[in-house]
């Protein structure tokens, strides 16, 4: 019997500038076949039960993106989660050209109006 291993999920919240970050970083670094992305469509019947899934794991309010990066076990943050998968894997976060264009010049309108 062969024992399934563990993908993890990202779930990335439509409209939402940090979780555009989050995927523009694992994009950028080649690694988003190392995740399962989840949109979370804030106007979807769906989106208040998988906000509640994700508050109730995490132990606090859900926020984007949230990633189960192992069974049980979930990192929010867009800044704490590409940490984690540029600790992982090697990878200099200031070195992507268009995460760090993104991050000097649209990141900070866009989390503005976001607020």
């Amino acid at each position: 019997m062969h024992q399934k291993t563990f993908k993890p999920k990202a779930y990335v919240k439509e409209g939402c500038p940090y979780s555009f970050k989050y995927l523009l970083f694992m994009t950028e670094a080649g690694l988003l076949d190392q995740v399962d992305v989840i949109r979370c469509d804030p106007a979807s019947a769906k989106f208040d039960a998988i906000k509640e899934k994700l508050g109730k794991a995490a132990g606090r309010d859900a926020t984007f993106p949230t990633v189960e990066i192992a069974p049980q076990r979930y990192l929010s943050d867009s800044d704490k989660l590409i940490g984690h998968y540029a600790r992982a894997f090697d990878i200099d976060p200031a070195k992507l050209p268009t995460l760090s264009f993104y991050n000097e010049t649209l990141f900070p309108q866009l989390a503005a109006l976001h607020k």
